[in-house]
């Protein structure tokens, strides 16, 4: 599923990340790449952005760019 759709406070993994090579780096830089475990602090509007964290990294971004990033949940511990 789409990072886009997951709800808040739902930790996933990253499957795949955006086409976009400057995003993949980006997200690389901080540590978001496949098999990485983020969660979703806080969801905008709708189409809004998202607040989302990966270990003590905290990020925000854009409703077209989470829809590009392919998930799996994962179950809390």
């Amino acid at each position: 599923m789409p990072l886009s759709l997951v709800a808040e406070g739902q930790i996933v993994c990253i499957n795949s990340l955006p086409m976009h090579a400057d995003l993949q780096r980006r997200l690389r830089a901080m540590g978001i790449k496949p098999g990485a475990n983020v969660e979703v602090l806080r969801r905008g509007r709708p189409g809004g952005i998202l607040h989302v964290a990966s270990g003590m990294v905290e990020f925000m971004l854009r409703h077209e760019q989470a829809t590009q990033i392919e998930v799996t949940p994962v179950a809390r511990p």
